[in-house]
């Protein structure tokens, strides 16, 4: 997958009353799109480990794309 790839699925998975309570938790991002970490997680694991894609993904700047990034690069 490609990071536009990555994040295009973030935003079909994103729910505006997700992104809307992500303050309670204190989350103060600048464009939150409202994907709840399990579907975070599932996405992560179908993408599997990549470090390039990951390296991508935080660079893109975007709160849940840098969550996808974490859960997909290498350990270590």
């Amino acid at each position: 997958m490609t990071v536009d790839e990555v994040i295009a699925e973030l935003r079909r998975l994103g729910r505006g009353e997700h992104r809307d309570g992500m303050a309670h938790f204190g989350i103060k991002a600048t464009a939150p799109l409202g994907v709840k970490v399990p579907e975070m997680r599932a996405l992560a694991k179908r993408i599997g480990r990549d470090q390039k894609l990951a390296d991508a993904l935080w660079k893109s700047g975007q709160h849940e794309a840098r969550h996808v990034a974490m859960m997909g690069a290498e350990p270590g």
